[in-house]
């Protein structure tokens, strides 16, 4: 009896854990993509960000911490995080494919960040190809 006591314990504080570290991660990955979007952020609904965190946390669920640490979420813009929005709205209420959905999400991160690497090369390019 009371191993199985003791294997429920473990399990229940796995499990706790499992959801603490989620949940760290998410609100590091929200800080993040607040920032980027920097006054933009405003233009977000309470529920639109509220589908974000529920979004990133099944993202963050089935998703490896290597793949997770690599996603740049600083680099998306206003209309990738209400592609975001929208996707996580689907998901949640409709039911659609996860493994998708995710996919989808993960490919807006990988061009989100394309594009910031882009602008700031063209950046750089301009700045050392004009005259001082």
């Amino acid at each position: 009896m009371n191993d199985i006591m003791r294997d429920r314990t473990e399990e229940s504080l796995g499990m706790r854990v499992h959801e603490v570290n989620k949940h760290r991660a998410v609100e590091r990955a929200v800080e993040r993509l607040r920032y980027g979007l920097g006054p933009d952020w405003r233009c977000l609904t309470i529920d639109d960000i509220a589908s974000l965190y529920w979004l990133l946390g099944e993202l963050w669920a089935i998703t490896s911490r290597e793949e997770w640490e690599g996603l740049h979420f600083s680099k998306l813009d206003l209309c990738a995080a209400r592609a975001m929005v929208v996707h996580g709205e689907r998901l949640r209420r409709h039911g659609v494919v996860r493994s998708s959905t995710s996919g989808m999400v993960t490919e807006l991160l990988a061009d989100s960040m394309e594009r910031a690497q882009a602008a700031e090369i063209a950046r750089l390019e301009d700045r050392f190809a004009s005259p001082n």
